[in-house]
């Protein structure tokens, strides 16, 4: 076990040495087997996370070579060839005697994209402590994963059955399109060896990323609780079938054979339709608490507007859309909030909470941030040491989020007496960069940084006491954008 541990312990040096090699990189990340398992199976693909300032095909052309020179015999593996994989996907190249790295390169705009469609794949690799320069979460943090990425995120159920029905694996690499350089999309049909590596791939993921999203717990699960779910969460029927073809296609694959069972696709087919049965089944009675801030108004302007000033909407602000009634409504008591939930729900009655309101600015209320610096420098300061003072004679983000949560807290206990089913809340940009902040794992001294969109709406799910984010990816990257490296 010495040997093994100082063998990887070698491998890891050998791959963050290379930071040094190309002036561009500013993180390298192993992740998944070869960093989760005590042993050495995990040499065949080792997965290493390589985020540039900057790339082009010179500089990712730059990064590959850097990494086709690390010395393998100096780690301890004299007899074994070194194979690096540049695609982006779950394709295995690994072959006896062999260690692949699994480059995956990307620029900061490039990795913050993969967050937004690949959350549970980046999920997965900000667990890993075996990194070298800036960490994944601060050059773009995934914060949660959302019940809509089981359907709309890259190796979601959808993309899973799409591979399938073409007998393929889709992946993507690098290719120069013109001038541009960009990722392209593409499939590989599926050999005997994929087929079965796929499988397991599919069911594990699933199962893993769904544990990992009910739970809020960013883990490692195991095969065990994997079985476990198979036999808990799906047709009681077919429980004990999904767990014996789990139980074998893992073995198989752990002995690096291709003998996978002929009817391997067709049975990862079925549960996967039985799993998405049985997630949708589950949360057939989560309620919809859908957030709002308020439309615009002319005080919007880039000064502290909060309680102090009660302007109204600016009209030509208003996005008339239509949304399905809720059976209640709630608003902050001021008129900007009031107006708005007018406008979008004409018909529904609504409930006011002053916990809704906006921030007490106090004495920066109507000032600009450069008049803040200058009246009160302190406040400025406290911030920038990632203290969370108070506004001059007004609240801090601690206050405000003191009643937002109590606001919560209350309205849960509604739901069920009342038979709700939808909400909708109106509310304002401080309110909801502390929701969301908290929700997906901010540090609360960037909340700030959290982009609110005006009159856009922001949907929850609340489902065994817990509020959980569905928010639209179409307006996602916006809310957590300034929160990149490159903002």
């Amino acid at each position: 076990m010495n040997e093994v541990l100082e063998i990887k312990k070698k491998i890891k040096l050998a791959v963050f040495d290379k930071i040094f090699d190309v002036n561009e990189i500013i993180s390298i990340t192993i992740v998944g087997s070869f960093v989760d398992k005590d042993d050495l199976s995990g040499i065949s693909d080792i997965d290493i996370v390589v985020i540039c300032n900057t790339l082009n095909k010179r500089i990712f052309t730059k990064c590959v070579n850097s990494f086709k020179k690390l010395n393998i015999s100096k780690c301890g593996l004299e007899n074994y060839n070194l194979k690096i994989n540049s695609t982006f996907g779950p394709l295995k190249f690994d072959e006896p005697d062999n260690v692949v790295l699994h480059l995956m390169i990307y620029d900061i705009k490039g990795h913050q994209d993969h967050v937004i469609n690949s959350p549970f794949t980046c999920y997965d690799w900000e667990r890993s402590i075996d990194f070298v320069g800036i960490p994944l979460k601060q050059i773009f943090p995934v914060g949660r994963i959302q019940f809509r990425d089981f359907k709309e995120a890259r190796r979601s159920t959808e993309s899973y059955l799409t591979d399938l029905k073409n007998n393929s694996i889709s992946f993507r690499e690098y290719d120069l399109i013109g001038k541009e350089f960009k990722q392209i999309k593409k499939n590989m049909p599926l050999d005997p060896r994929h087929k079965g590596e796929y499988a397991y791939h599919i069911v594990k993921h699933l199962i893993s990323n769904y544990i990992k999203f009910y739970s809020n717990q960013n883990q490692l699960i195991s095969n065990n609780e994997i079985i476990k779910f198979l036999l808990d969460s799906l047709d009681k029927n077919k429980s004990q079938y999904h767990k014996e073809n789990f139980t074998l296609i893992s073995k198989i694959k752990d002995k690096r054979r291709e003998n996978f069972p002929i009817d391997t696709l067709n049975w990862v087919e079925e549960f996967i339709n039985e799993y998405k049965t049985s997630i949708s089944y589950k949360w057939k009675d989560a309620i919809k608490v859908v957030f709002f801030r308020h439309f615009k108004t002319n005080d919007n302007d880039g000064s502290f507007l909060g309680q102090g000033r009660n302007p109204s909407i600016d009209p030509k602000s208003i996005i008339q859309t239509k949304f399905s009634e809720p059976n209640i409504v709630y608003s902050s008591p001021l008129t900007r909030c009031i107006q708005s939930a007018n406008i979008i729900y004409k018909n529904s009655n609504v409930i006011y909470d002053d916990r809704l309101l906006e921030f007490d600015y106090g004495k920066a209320e109507g000032l600009k941030y450069e008049e803040l610096l200058s009246q009160y420098p302190d406040i400025i300061s406290k911030w920038n040491n990632g203290e969370d003072p108070n506004f001059p004679n007004g609240e801090n983000t601690s206050q405000v989020f003191s009643r937002l949560l109590s606001f919560l807290t209350d309205i849960s206990k509604s739901f069920k007496e009342n038979h709700i089913n939808k909400v909708s809340i109106f509310t304002h940009n401080g309110i909801l960069r502390c929701l969301i902040g908290d929700i997906f794992q901010i540090e609360k001294k960037d909340w700030f940084k959290i982009f609110i969109p005006y009159g856009i709406p922001i949907e929850f799910l609340y489902k065994d006491g817990q509020y959980y984010p569905n928010i639209s990816k179409n307006i996602l990257p916006k809310i957590l954008g300034n929160l990149s490296l490159i903002s």
